[in-house]
């Protein structure tokens, strides 16, 4: 003869109650809120070493950057001046001073990781080190 096989339903767990709506859909009493979600720490890509990680790190301040340089751009070959709320010209100066500083700030952590020495006055990772003790 054949076997049969069984199948066993278990019941809901016994942390689940039913909606309060009437639909029947079970709940949980983990905490629902949105806002009190734990923030997730993000992992940087396993294979990301180097300039390649500091960039990566970087990269949203770059996109900020790229996007502001973008539209002004645009809006200079079609003859418009981009203008911010007071009325003066949009500058990205700021967004690319933030993005520069992400990337010598990433540069210096990465010198100090490999024990390299502190660079020189004349290079550019230098003039930045020198402008942060100031």
């Amino acid at each position: 003869m054949g076997s049969q096989q069984s199948t066993s339903i278990s019941p809901p767990h016994p942390t689940t109650t039913t909606d309060e709506t009437n639909t029947g859909a079970p709940l949980t009493n983990i905490d629902t809120d949105l806002n009190n979600k734990p923030k997730r720490k993000k992992k940087t890509p396993p294979n990301l070493h180097g300039f390649k990680l500091i960039e990566y790190k970087c990269r949203k301040k770059r996109r900020a950057y790229d996007l502001c340089s973008s539209t002004k751009h645009k809006s200079f070959v079609a003859g418009r001046k981009l203008e911010d709320e007071d009325g003066d010209e949009q500058s990205c100066d700021d967004l690319f001073n933030i993005y520069k500083e992400c990337i010598y700030k990433g540069m210096m952590a990465d010198r100090e990781k490999r024990g390299l020495k502190i660079p020189t006055d004349e290079s550019a990772l230098g003039g930045f080190v020198e402008d942060a003790d100031e």
